[in-house]
């Protein structure tokens, strides 16, 4: 069953379901281009929302997964975990049979490029003449496009076992440490920005925005399902994050002045349910305060413990925090810290 589209008339139902989003907005300050979506179908683990036409986000894949239809064929942007790499690629095949063009990753993190080898070999070539894969020209595969630190985090020295196959390895790739801090093109008469963003969750960020959809994939830049995960060893620090964070907001536009309609520019992060500008608003709020609250303790010359202990993210804990897991709020403090404590830097 294919999800079904929006009319351009308001139904009753739809008339009703809008207030209701409204009432949601007014009391939990969710934008409303966010609340007025509404999901179309499951397929399996993964859940299916269309989110603009021909525009599609799918969560449950690990990261969420934005799929954009065109006349050219499907560019897929993140790919999820490996081992979801399968079903991922059967919600898309039941969305169209259209050919997967091109694959864009915003970082090298596993749940974000793990079922690249799937979705490329399930794809064609961008160019006439073929991808470029392992040094052959391959006309049955999509590319793969990502900053160049992806394609270094992904692949090992020469005699070293590389974290990931080749297959699913960029076949593309753009570099910023070379003057490169963006890639830009045009499939299906859609302009695709995919611009870098400097040691922020990682070293190889990237944003990607849909200009005629006015649609923006963050990656992990941006993650409302809990604090920001700063990789210090790959290169990510709070710096980074607040800069991306901000830029974010300035690319972006909300539903004004008539918040009721549903325009503005759609948020797909990381993780979580789709956003607005002033979800992205908070956030940014929410992270600068904290940073704000360590930096100030570190002038007043406090260890790390004694930080942990004044607990600089109270008030945040519960909506973003976690005591256990891979990403504890504890470690996101300490992040913070040693973001400003380390060489060359100095508390804002």
């Amino acid at each position: 069953m294919q999800p079904a589209k929006g009319s351009a008339g308001l139904s009753r139902g739809r008339a009703l379901w809008l207030i209701a989003a409204l009432i949601v907005c007014a009391a939990g300050g969710r934008s409303i281009q966010v609340a007025a979506q509404k999901p179309t179908e499951t397929n399996g683990p993964l859940t299916v929302l269309e989110i603009k036409p021909d525009f599609y986000m799918i969560a449950g894949a690990g990261s969420n997964v934005a799929i954009r239809i065109g006349r050219d064929g499907v560019v897929v942007t993140d790919a999820g975990r490996a081992d979801i790499a399968e079903s991922l690629l059967v919600a898309i095949r039941r969305l169209t049979p259209r050919p997967i063009r091109l694959v864009i990753n915003t970082s090298a993190d596993p749940d974000h490029v793990g079922g690249n080898a799937v979705l490329s070999a399930a794809g064609e070539s961008i160019h006439p003449a073929g991808t470029r894969r392992f040094g052959i020209i391959d006309p049955q595969y999509a590319a793969i496009l990502a900053e160049e630190s992806v394609l270094t985090r992904m692949s090992a020295p020469t005699g070293q076992q590389a974290p990931f196959p080749p297959a699913a390895l960029p076949t593309s790739t753009y570099s910023a440490a070379s003057g490169e801090h963006q890639r830009k093109l045009v499939l299906s008469g859609e302009a695709i920005q995919v611009m870098h963003q400097p040691a922020a969750h990682s070293d190889g960020d990237s944003l990607v925005y849909f200009r005629r959809s006015d649609v923006l994939m963050t990656g992990d830049v941006f993650d409302v399902t809990r604090f920001p995960l700063i990789d210090l060893a790959r290169g990510g620090s709070i710096q980074g994050v607040l800069m991306s964070l901000n830029r974010i907001v300035e690319m972006t536009f909300d539903s004004t002045p008539f918040p009721f309609q549903e325009d503005g520019t759609l948020i797909v992060p990381g993780h979580g349910r789709l956003c607005g500008t002033t979800d992205v608003v908070d956030y940014r709020d929410m992270v600068t305060i904290i940073h704000d609250r360590v930096a100030d303790l570190v002038k007043q010359g406090r260890p790390l413990d004694e930080i942990q202990r004044a607990n600089p993210a109270a008030g945040y804990r519960r909506q973003y925090g976690s005591e256990t897991g891979p990403w504890t709020t504890a470690m996101f403090v300490e992040a913070i810290y040693q973001g400003l404590t380390s060489k060359g830097a100095s508390p804002q």
